[in-house]
């Protein structure tokens, strides 16, 4: 019998990435650098796993390939050609879903994906970051609908971006240092988004890696831990 290819995982090689059986695309390289990061240290801290075999976080792609049109362009690609990747059990061998930053440019990522494929469900299928990232036994897309707006109900209308997570002590020294990286902020229910300039965004990033510790990642940790649930892994 002629071995089917995984055209799944030969066409992520092509564009330079390295799938597992459950696969998170971002928009930018940063976003998958700084969970990255988060899983390293969690790991050296605790020895708990949350990248690896099983579950792994990658940008869509880098530069102009990268943000929401490159999370929607690949997400569609990847999930068509899932379709003829079974295991032998006839369930499928990979689940791919879409994080958006929850901001007016993820918003219309997730309302554009669905008018390309119908199929696509947020809060299945693709998401946006929000300041909870709840875990519920219920993965029925109306339940985690309604378990999303009763957990961020006290933060309505806050944008929200992966930088968010990071602890304000953190964000301070780095802004006394940078004190242009910020075009604005906003603050609702206690959450403080920022804004900050393309420039400003990567320097944070950079800085979080020479500086970080395992306490200044605990947001991300949280949001890995969320997305391996939503994904159906422990």
């Amino acid at each position: 019998m002629t071995q089917v290819p995984d055209l799944v995982a030969v066409y992520g090689l092509s564009i330079g990435l390295s799938v597992r059986p459950r696969t998170v695309l971002v928009e930018g390289t940063t976003d998958a650098e700084a969970f990255a990061l988060a899983a390293r240290l969690e790991y050296e801290a605790t020895g708990t796993t949350l990248l690896g075999e099983d579950f792994t976080i990658l940008a869509a792609g880098e530069g102009e390939r990268g943000g929401t049109s490159g999370v929607i362009r690949e997400l569609i690609a990847f999930r068509g050609l899932a379709r003829a990747c079974l295991l032998p059990s006839g369930k499928p061998r990979y689940r791919f879903v879409g994080l958006f930053d929850n901001d007016s440019a993820g918003r219309r990522a997730v309302k554009s994906i669905r008018e390309i494929d119908s199929s696509v469900l947020e809060f299945k299928d693709v998401f946006r970051l929000h300041p909870v990232m709840p875990a519920e036994a219920n993965l029925d897309p109306q339940a985690m609908t309604k378990a999303f707006e009763r957990a961020n109900l006290q933060f309505k209308g806050l944008e929200w971006e992966l930088e968010d997570l990071y602890p304000d002590q953190l964000l301070n020294a780095f802004q006394s240092e940078n004190p242009t990286a910020v075009a604005r902020q906003s603050e609702i229910g206690g959450k403080v988004h920022r804004d900050f300039t393309r420039d400003g965004k990567a320097r944070l990033h950079r800085f979080a890696k020479l500086h970080a510790m395992r306490c200044d990642l605990e947001g991300i940790v949280q949001v890995l831990r969320a997305l391996r649930f939503l994904v159906g892994l422990k």
